[in-house]
């Protein structure tokens, strides 16, 4: 019951910034600029974490659970990706925005919505994508 209890609020977590990212892409932007504010991701971050895992697939084919999921991230030019265990589809093509005291961030809208979050080295992720999504946190 304790792994359920853990699991689920690490999947708060998830949700929470998902939430987050969802208010703020409704935000308005009325000067137009692009503002170029992408950060190259530490070296420290650039590593495995274990946690929660839960991919389900558009297709109904029914979900991939592991409470002991792991996720990599790498860089590949100027974007990363996240590369999950059991079989599931990585993430590629992120880039972060710096957020206070070292923690970054990740966000996109529009026909996919992806957030991803690593703050104190606990890794946040969450994602919908052409119908399949990704829920991943640390332990």
């Amino acid at each position: 019951m304790n792994i359920q209890n853990n699991f689920l609020k690490n999947l708060g977590k998830v949700a929470v910034i998902l939430s987050v990212l969802f208010v703020t892409s409704c935000g308005s932007d009325d000067d137009g600029a692009v503002v170029d504010q992408f950060v190259t991701l530490p070296t420290t971050v650039l590593t495995s974490y274990t946690g929660n895992l839960v991919y389900t697939p558009g297709d109904g084919s029914g979900p991939t659970i592991n409470t002991s999921g792991s996720a990599t991230i790498a860089v590949s030019g100027n974007t990363y990706t996240i590369s999950f265990s059991d079989g599931v589809p990585s993430l590629s093509g992120l880039v972060f925005l710096s957020g206070a005291n070292g923690n970054f961030v990740s966000a996109s809208s529009g026909v996919s919505t992806t957030g991803v979050s690593v703050e104190d080295g606990d890794l946040a992720v969450g994602a919908t994508i052409g119908g399949n999504t990704w829920a991943f946190s640390t332990n």
